[in-house]
């Protein structure tokens, strides 16, 4: 283990104490009260970026929609702002928000030695373009769908991947795209990318070829409203919310089991038939509309005994009761009926804010209460309006129609409002209360790949992870078409990346499920890792290995290698400790040892 620190080692090992690990429950355990993002994404900005004793900040100018909601819910309430982020902290922000990596320190200077009092704006504008842009947001819905390769296939999980890639390339409509994705019949989803959302929600039974019918439409039912209309039916799925929930989720409490199977009686008719008259096919499917119907008293292998009365039941919207025609496709008709209810732009605005804000308006995102949005009609106390700010929901949700449900318009609204831009650091006295305003940038820890994007970004040296099933290689990990295709290389170098990203909580899209909390080992990986040893090496082609051919002082490769990976300039006190350390090395060692303790700074692993 390197030695040298500016008291680094002992500060990332506190960090992750520090990152907000929750309690961890049971898979078998009852429901309980989700944790609040919120909550802790504020504790954790305050540990790491304490409150300053100073003037309160400036009111700021409201740029669009989202300042006047938010800077004028705070003046209302008479609340304290954070002031504007620096340059050099919002270039790094916005890098790793829209493309999911760091930048290089040439477009660093570039940035700060702007005047251009639009270059911002320009900035997001141009990210929001980019292949990394692309890629980043085709990564995020691939883990928002769980497209694994272990469930519609190799083929079929690229097929989908480029499916999703080209929809977010040309900014297509993700109503268009939500519609498509229910609807589509396929005679393979191994060459219909859009086949395999509902592909990959099949149940199967024990002899593996065979579907069990009712519980696939059921599956089909929960994730659909859970990732399309921000509503966690899971619990309602297998008992009636009264009794159970009321303590959870005041809509859902007043829900019945046999809503949840009108919803999925939507998909009574569909079949998703595995293709095992193929003999190479192992996850392959094939998705028509000719089954017999929804049986609500029909045997489930997987939720408690359906006690429904025998006999096939109409399909029916659940938000709304809306009844389906039964003379014509079911499908089409249930995406429709998803797709323009208010509740799904609702849901999507929402989950877009949580990714760049750190925190939904609605918080989580994915359990939506849908009693408690409107302020006009508020729940009965005890309960409370569920959105921070409810009013700025609806105007993003009508923003969101209004452009065509365009996710790269709603992303850029979002990051050129002062409020996304607004510092972590504030000044004065910070209490909890102001938590909800949204009066400071929350700190968040970065994604796994996030992380390993940005140390090889900063480094130079890659690792290329063959495509299973293409004649291609990526060296990012958001450029993947699953995180599954790191772990099936044969490749020791490949493999120490992929236990890396697991180890930061990586999903891998089929059983396990992403998470961001902190753990010691991960500060032992950052230290002592081999895929971290290897990207600090003065190899040839890196970053480091070129810097140090080029004359230069070492005040200026010290400054450089403080903006390749911290996206900021080094202090005064950090350049004479960083002189010490590559003085104390043979050769290129001491600068080796700069840049692990720039990994291992905790504020590395963080977006401020």
């Amino acid at each position: 283990m390197r030695k040298y620190g500016f008291g680094i080692a002992a500060l990332c090992v506190a960090a992750w104490t520090l990152s907000g690990q929750g309690p961890q429950v049971p898979a078998n355990h009852p429901p309980v009260a989700p944790v609040k993002n919120r909550a802790r994404a504020a504790e954790l900005t305050e540990q790491l970026r304490p409150s300053e004793a100073a003037q309160p900040a400036a009111r700021l100018p409201k740029k669009n929609l989202i300042d006047e909601f938010i800077f004028g819910k705070m003046e209302k309430d008479g609340i304290p702002n954070a002031p504007l982020s620096s340059d050099d902290e919002f270039f790094r922000r916005i890098h790793i928000d829209l493309t999911g990596r760091t930048p290089h320190d040439d477009e660093l200077r570039a940035f700060l030695e702007s005047k251009d009092p639009a270059k911002r704006d320009q900035l997001i504008d141009k990210l929001a373009s980019s292949k990394n842009y692309e890629a980043r947001w085709t990564y995020f819905y691939g883990d928002l769908f769980k497209s694994a390769y272990n469930r519609i296939g190799n083929d079929g999980k690229n097929v989908f991947h480029k499916w999703i890639y080209d929809n977010i390339h040309l900014d297509r409509s993700y109503k268009a795209m939500v519609e498509e994705m229910l609807s589509t019949n396929a005679i393979s989803n191994w060459n219909t990318g859009p086949a395999s959302y509902v592909a990959r929600w099949v149940v199967i039974g024990a002899n593996c070829d065979e579907e069990i019918h009712e519980d696939t439409a059921d599956e089909e039912a929960i994730q659909s409203a859970k990732h399309f209309l921000g509503v966690d039916l899971s619990c309602v799925s297998c008992h009636d919310g009264k009794n159970h929930l009321e303590k959870i989720n005041l809509w859902l409490a007043g829900r019945k089991r046999e809503e949840l199977w009108k919803t999925a009686a939507f998909f009574g008719k569909t079949r998703v038939l595995r293709r095992t008259e193929v003999s190479t096919a192992q996850d392959e499917y094939s998705i028509d509309d000719e089954g017999p119907g929804y049986d609500p008293s029909s045997e489930s292998v997987v939720r408690v005994p359906r006690r429904g009365k025998k006999g096939l039941l109409d399909a029916a919207f659940l938000l709304t009761g809306k009844a389906a025609d039964p003379n014509a496709p079911l499908r089409p008709q249930y995406a429709k009926m998803l797709t323009e209810d208010p509740q799904f732009a609702r849901a999507q605005v929402n989950l877009l804010w949580a990714e760049m804000f750190g925190v939904g308006i609605v918080d989580p995102p994915l359990d939506f209460d849908l009693a408690r949005l409107d302020p006009t009609s508020p729940p009965p106390s005890p309960w409370a309006l569920q959105p921070s700010h409810p009013e700025l929901l609806e105007a993003l949700a009508q923003y969101f129609r209004d452009n065509k449900y365009s996710i790269r318009s709603v992303l850029k609204l979002v990051a050129k409002s002062n409020a996304y831009q607004l510092s972590s650091q504030f000044p004065g006295e910070w209490k909890g209360s102001y938590a909800p305003y949204f009066a400071r940038k929350f700190v968040r820890r970065m994604k796994a790949e996030e992380i390993h994007d940005s140390l090889v970004n900063a480094t130079g040296i890659v690792t290329p992870v063959p495509i299973p099933g293409l004649d291609i290689r990526k060296n990012f990990a958001m450029e993947l078409y699953d995180p599954e295709d790191a772990q099936r290389s044969r490749d020791p170098a490949v493999a120490d990346m992929h236990f890396f990203l697991e180890s930061f909580g990586q999903t891998n899209r089929e059983y396990s499920e992403r998470t961001n909390d902190g753990a010691i080992t991960q500060a032992v990986l950052l230290m002592n890792s081999p895929f971290v040893l290897r990207q600090i090496k003065a190899s040839p082609n890196s970053f480091l290995g070129e810097l140090l051919k080029q004359p230069a002082a070492d005040e200026d490769r010290i400054t450089r290698l403080f903006q390749r990976f911290l996206v900021r300039q080094p202090t005064q006190r950090e350049i004479s400790l960083s002189k010490d350390v590559v003085k104390s090395g043979v050769g290129a060692k001491g600068w080796e040892d700069l840049q692990w303790l720039l990994v291992n700074k905790v504020e590395f692993v963080h977006n401020y």
